[in-house]
């Protein structure tokens, strides 16, 4: 047992944990960052050789200009952008509907996939004129909010075919089957993208790290001052009257004055609370949002179109198939599917059985992911709030409580579920601890070692 004390401890070492740590740790105080993995990045993942010989992101990769946050990030840092070349121009489309593939030129379906993708999302505009003020017009919010995706599909007049479709792309935005997400998250990602679906495909999947995440994740925890605690869980979060004590699954006593809790809120269960967390948080906790897909990728070989791409509905493992890499021999894809916890990403036969349901046979030489969906860490993807979450739980779950504040992408008001607003988020927690922090005596300014440096450790 120890009695560490700190001005701030922030719980969780994705964007989000180490933003916030950051803002805080550049005004002088003292702040720990407690990260349960043995790696810095959440449900970011840049694995290397993670195909042999290729450096790959497990986890949440994709970034743009319409991010203003993370867009400043790269501004700052000076990092570099690659493209998605399945994304920025494919050849071939797959389509499956009725359970029979069809294989066609890009070009040909390409008006019909965005005219069907804004269908599901029309009035998006009349709720999210503003998208980063989400109850802007409440009203229209709850009206939609009770929709899910799979809901607003249905009720359109268009062929099965169309709806397959609409299922399908969807299912994959969502990383879990239609019926389940709300339609709402579907219609702030295109007002995000500025009401376009063509600029919303580009946002949300076709601009990348040249060196991976993990260069923006170490450039902004290299500059946090931070003291950086890696396999470090936390068992307990305590307040009293003296401020907040953090008990780390070790045994570990560590004292603070403010926590940032930066955690996925799949996970907040799995931490003990005192006093317990407001109704709300520990409800839609045990809810969970609906992200819960998976993300493989697959050494393919052989003469394949240059690049592709496949979708089909969502009662499929993998329903949605881009090209990343293209070689003279073969491809890299990437595959998504609404199932995490049942799709092993490193069975090579479930894996070219899946696809071959939707563009055929394929060799396949390598596969690998990582299954988000069952990591005690993340419990899921990215965040999709399932109908009604929205309005009944986003205020709250970015309220703090006494000396306990929240952050992470999933509390978003704009690109919820992304790394810009994991941290958009983090600064927002920055602030509001700095606020609470300046408004008490004993912490009239910044803790006085402002020298302490940087390190990481791993207990």
């Amino acid at each position: 047992m120890s009695n560490k004390s700190y001005d701030v401890i922030v719980i969780g070492g994705g964007f989000a944990g180490v933003t916030a740590a950051r803002e805080l740790g550049r005004q002088g105080y003292k702040v720990a960052l407690l990260e349960g993995r043995d790696r810095l990045g959440g449900r970011t993942w840049y694995k290397d050789d993670a195909l042999p010989g290729y450096s790959l992101e497990l986890g949440g990769t994709w970034v743009h200009w319409f991010q203003p946050h993370v867009y400043s990030e790269i501004t700052r840092y000076g990092l570099q952008l690659v493209e998605t070349v399945g994304v920025s121009g494919p050849e071939l489309a797959a389509t499956v509907t009725g359970g029979k593939q069809s294989i066609r030129k890009y070009d040909e379906v390409a008006d019909s996939i965005n005219a069907v993708m804004e269908k599901v999302v029309a009035g998006a505009r009349e709720v999210f004129d503003r998208p980063f003020e989400p109850f802007l017009h409440p009203e229209a919010l709850a009206e939609v909010d009770k929709l899910s995706i799979q809901d607003r599909i249905d009720s359109l007049d268009i062929s099965q075919e169309e709806k397959d479709l609409a299922n399908g792309l969807w299912g994959a935005m969502g990383s879990a089957p239609c019926n389940e997400v709300g339609v709402v998250a579907a219609m702030r990602w295109y007002a995000l993208s500025d009401f376009n679906i063509g600029s919303m495909f580009d946002a949300v999947g076709r601009y990348k790290f040249k060196d991976g995440t993990r260069s923006l994740i170490e450039a902004i925890a290299d500059d946090s001052l931070a003291e950086i605690r890696l396999s470090t869980p936390v068992a307990s979060v305590e307040q009293n009257d003296e401020g907040v004590r953090v008990v780390t699954r070790d045994g570990e006593v560590l004292q603070a004055s403010g926590v940032v809790m930066a955690v996925p809120i799949n996970t907040l269960g799995s931490i003990k609370f005192t006093p317990e967390l407001s109704p709300g948080k520990r409800t839609v906790s045990a809810e969970r949002q609906a992200g819960r897909g998976s993300k493989v990728w697959v050494r393919v070989r052989g003469n394949l179109p240059k690049p592709f791409f496949a979708v089909a509905p969502d009662n499929h493992l993998i329903n949605y198939v881009v090209t990343d890499k293209i070689f003279d021999d073969g491809q890299i894809l990437i595959a998504f599917g609404p199932d995490g916890a049942n799709t092993d990403a490193s069975n090579a036969g479930m894996v070219r059985e899946e696809l071959g349901k939707i563009f055929g046979d394929l060799e396949i030489v390598e596969t690998t992911g990582h299954n988000w969906a069952n990591d005690e860490f993340s419990q899921g993807t990215w965040s999709m709030f399932r109908p009604g979450q929205t309005v009944a739980y986003l205020s709250e779950l970015q309220q703090a409580e006494g000396r306990v504040f929240f952050a992470g992408s999933d509390i978003a008001n704009g690109w919820n579920g992304f790394i810009d607003g994991a941290i958009e988020s983090g600064i927002r927690a920055g602030r509001e601890v700095h606020t609470q922090l300046l408004s008490t005596s004993s912490h009239s300014a910044p803790a006085s070692d402002t020298a302490h440096s940087h390190r990481k450790t791993s207990i």
